[in-house]
This record gives C-alpha cells, structure tokens and sequence, in this order.
C-alpha cells in the first residue's frame, strides 16, 4: 500500500518538463509578481494588471515558490497537493457512498484517468476548484447524513470550502455545489431537508473568507466588478467572445476521452445489461447513485451550455464519474466471466493510437520535431508496449480472480505510458521553449541587457526570466484590461522604442514569431542574429552571440 503511494505520487507530482506556454506560464508569473511586489491584492502578468481570476491559486503557488524556489517544482507543488486532496476527498465520498473496497477503486480510477493525470502536471485553476468543490460536496453529505441534530458543523465546513472555490475560480465555485445539492434533493422530494442547513451562520462564514480580497480588490482596481463579473462570466457563459468554442457533443467526447483507459470497458458493461430489466428510476432513487449523478449531471449540462468550452472544465466533475464508473469496473463477484471480459475491450486503445500516429504522420513538421526531441516511432513503441502490457495483465489477473491487482496494474502502466509521452513532449515547443529561450538568453547577456516580446507574448518569459520583459504590438486577450489600464508602463511599449533599441549600441534580444524576422529585420534595418528558434518562434538579437545559430 505504501510503494503504491509512493508511485502515485511520483508519477503525478514529478514534472520534469517545462511550463506549457500558456496558462502555466501565466499563473506561474501572477504569482512570482506578487512574491516580488508584495502585493497579493491585484494579480499581475508581466507588470501588467491581470484581474480574469480570483487569487486563491496565485497565493498557494507564490507559497509553493518561496518554499520551493523559483522553479518548475515551486510552480507546480501546489498543484500535486490539490490533486492529493480532490483523491482523498473523492475516496472517502466513495467509502461513505460505496464501501472501503469501491472508494478505494474511485480513487484509482481517478488518479489514472487520462484528464485528471494531465490535469495534475499543469498548473491551473481547475484542480484547485475541483478540491474545493468535492470538498463541499463531501461536507454537505456528511451534514445530510448527520440529521439537524448534528449536521452543523459539517455545514460550515461546506460553506467555508465552498468560499475557497470562489476566491479559487470564482461564481463557479458557489454554482457547482448548489446545483448538486438541488439536483440530490429535489428529485427525492427533501427539499425540506435545505432547512437543516444554518444559512444565517453559513452565509457569515462565506462573506468573512471572500469578502475582504473581493472588496480591496475592487478598491484597487475599480473597473474589477464589471470586468470580472459581465467580461469574465456572464460573455464567457453567453458568447464566443473568448474563442473557446465547441460543439454541443464536446464534452461528451472530452468525458469518454478524459475517462480513459477505464471509459473503453464501458462497452462491456452495457452489453452485459441490454436485456437486463434494470429499473432506472428505482435505482435513482437509492442514495449512492443519486447522490453521484446530481453531482455530475447538472454540472455537464451547465458546461454543455456554455458558449465557452476547455477540457479541463469539467475537472471538478471527474470525482463524480469516478465514483460512478467504480461500481461498474469491480462488478458483483457472480460475474466472474464478465470481469474477465472487461479488459479485453480496452486493446481496442491500440486502435486509437495507430490511428493517432497516422493523423500526425500527415503532419509532416510535427513528426520530425517530435523525433528531433527523441520521440517517433520510440515513444509510440515504448506507449504500445506499456498500454498493450497493461491490458494484457489486467486481462490474466482478473481471470485468476484478483480484480482488485488488475485495476491496479493497469492503472500504474497507464499512467507509467501517459507519463512517458509527457518527458517526451515536454521536450519540444509548449512545454519547453519558453524555458529554453530563458537559458539561451541568461547565458548571453553580459549584463542587464533588455528583453522584448515583438508581436507575441510568451507567458513564462517572465517567469523564467524573473523580470518584466516588454511587449510590443502583443496579441493575448490576457493582457487586455492591463493595456487600457497602463498601470505599468515598462510593459508595453511603441514599435519605434524597440527599433530604436535595436539600432543603438546596446545589445538587446527579441522574441517574435518565425514570419515575422524578416519584416523586423527590414524594420530595423540591419541584421538580426538569431540565438536560438522553435517551430514557432525565434529568439534574436542585434549583435551576435557565443551561441548564435546552435539551437
């Protein structure tokens, strides 16, 4: 049990990549900004004011750094601890709802899950929100269960850990728990049960834990309000204003997909009852899966709805899926032959992946990146082998009646593949070239020579860099409200500081994307030398370096 831990933990909370370049880079700057300015009020990106979220996340994360130092490990540890918690909160539900031996089994699920592994490695909001919310969730079944006569504390609890969502993420935080417990109670017809909760007491506990940042937030920043509630949500929930678009079956296919390896045994199961008389509504009324599916449900059906869509959303669902699918993955000991049959659907993952590589052989540049970086047909291979291996002995072990060891194997090989794709692509583009223009430009520069972002905005430049790195003309949403505002004029700057930056004596480097050199270089009117590129973006600088042309 212990070496089991030890391997969960290891295979979840050790990165060693760097920060995808985008929203790592982002949260992971937030928080270095307010370790340097001593400000954890207004959220800050390269100097500029950056009010999209609330700042739960930013906090732990700027602990995590100073405790941790200034690294990806600092970044991220934060991270590995939400992720621990949404496990154990997610086991315990299970225990109360299923038994010891089914929450044991959630967990595992969970953690092996493709969704939530990734989700583990990238620092973001979402896991911290999914602790939060599962943690209110846990809270209010215990208050439920515990009657009015002792039900109180348990309550409070939940709305403290419904208040930490909030400052985590936002109204979202509030919305999900309340749409579980009016998804549990209504159907039951015990919405006279709401009255057990102490709202007078609770709502104090919440506006004590979220009110003092929201107002001095507001106080600071007096156009937070409207940005963070009408910008930031309802044009978020309503509108494609954002860009994050996606089709009505979106989640469908990112719940199957995130479920994985475990959502390929489904088939199995359903087989297994078609003709079965199974009597929904009955079953739905019985506490567990009740309980489960107003978790999960209502909180689908909201994201669904949305005119904004991203993967990781529906992370504070997973627990609940879970939790559902543990049931069915350790199915009643007189289906012994069904047991064995589940995981003989899974190979049809072998599939997917021929399939996989013969979608990114078409794409040409990509395939060659990835073989440059030491993947190809070796990472393909080696994911074959461990996937395929997985099956296979979850196959042998539950036909020798030790289902529980071949969940486990097949989790831990799983995981031990997904683990091998993410050293392997956290050595190319997203997860690496904002790290390694960061080196090339600490090892050039012979003094405090400046940085500039030409058209573009790497994230984690900043981060990495550990100063504000000056935009010219970027292109990022985020940075949207800091470029009204002005509240720091070293970020952005005109084209004509940076072309006469780069015909002065002073050496200064420039990242900007690959399609953009030559008109720069035209700009500027003398040569650029280049440091340092990636598929697509170049590192330059106006004099020559030690290590020009090398990468």
């Amino acid at each position: 049990m212990l070496l089991g831990c030890c391997v969960l933990l290891v295979l979840l909370g050790v990165s060693p990549w760097g920060l995808w370049e985008r929203d790592e880079g982002r949260y992971a700057d937030v928080a270095r900004g307010m370790l340097v300015s001593g400000d954890f009020v207004t959220p800050r990106i390269d100097g500029a004011v950056f009010l999209d979220k609330p700042p739960l996340v930013y906090w732990v994360t700027a602990a995590s750094l100073a405790l941790w130092g200034r690294g990806e490990t600092g970044a991220r540890f934060g991270q590995t601890l939400f992720a621990a918690g949404v496990l154990l909160v997610t086991r315990r539900v299970g225990v109360l709802l299923l038994g010891r031996r089914r929450g044991n089994v959630a967990l595992v699920l969970l953690a092996s899950s493709l969704l939530f592994f990734a989700a583990s490695h990238i620092l973001t909001l979402d896991m911290g929100l999914a602790f939060f919310v599962a943690l209110a969730v846990l809270l209010f079944l215990k208050g439920y269960r515990a009657g009015p006569s002792g039900g109180g504390p348990a309550y409070l609890g939940m709305f403290a850990a419904v208040a930490a969502a909030v400052l985590t993420k936002g109204p979202i935080g509030a919305v999900l728990p309340a749409l579980t417990i009016a998804g549990f109670l209504i159907p039951r017809g015990e919405t006279r049960r709401a009255k057990e909760i102490p709202w007078i007491r609770g709502v104090l506990v919440f506006g004590a834990i979220v009110a003092p940042w929201y107002v001095a937030v507001s106080i600071a920043n007096p156009e937070f309000p409207r940005y963070f509630l009408v910008h930031e949500h309802l044009e978020r929930f309503a509108t494609t204003v954002h860009r994050h678009r996606g089709a009505w079956w979106y989640y469908f296919a990112v719940l199957a997909a995130g479920l994985m390896p475990w959502s390929l045994m489904l088939p199995a199961h359903l087989v297994r009852h078609r003709a079965r008389d199974t009597h929904v509504a009955a079953t739905l009324r019985a506490e567990a899966p009740a309980f489960l599916w107003a978790w999960l449900a209502p909180g689908f059906v909201l994201f669904t709805l949305s005119q904004s869509k991203l993967a990781f959303y529906i992370l504070p669902l997973l627990p609940a899926a879970a939790l559902l699918l543990a049931p069915v993955i350790d199915c009643d000991p007189p289906e012994e032959a069904t047991r064995r049959s589940m995981f003989i659907w899974p190979p049809c993952f072998l599939a997917l992946v021929a399939a996989g590589t013969v979608v990114l052989r078409q794409r040409r540049e990509d395939w060659e990146y990835l073989k440059r970086a030491g993947g190809g047909w070796p990472l393909l291979l080696s994911v074959l082998v461990l996937a395929g291996g997985a099956m296979l002995l979850g196959h042998l072990l539950a036909g020798r009646g030790r289902h529980l060891a071949a969940v486990a194997t097949t989790a831990c090989l799983w995981m031990t593949a997904c683990y091998a794709v993410f050293a392997v692509v956290g050595r190319i583009d997203y997860f690496n070239m904002t790290r390694r223009f960061a080196s090339v430009v600490r090892a050039e520069r012979l003094a405090a020579e400046p940085v500039y972002s030409y058209q573009c905005y790497l994230r984690g430049l900043p981060f990495y860099l550990g100063e504000t790195v000056g935009l010219v003309s970027p292109h990022s949403d985020d940075l949207r409200l800091g470029r009204i505002t002005r509240h720091d004029p070293r970020t952005f700057l005109e084209e004509a500081e940076l072309l006469a930056a780069l015909r002065g004596d002073r050496r200064v480097f420039v990242v900007l994307r690959r399609q953009e050199l030559r008109a720069l270089q035209s700009l500027a009117a003398r040569p650029l030398f280049i440091l340092a590129w990636s598929q697509g973006h170049v590192l330059v600088s106006n004099r020559p370096g030690a290590r020009a042309g090398r990468e």
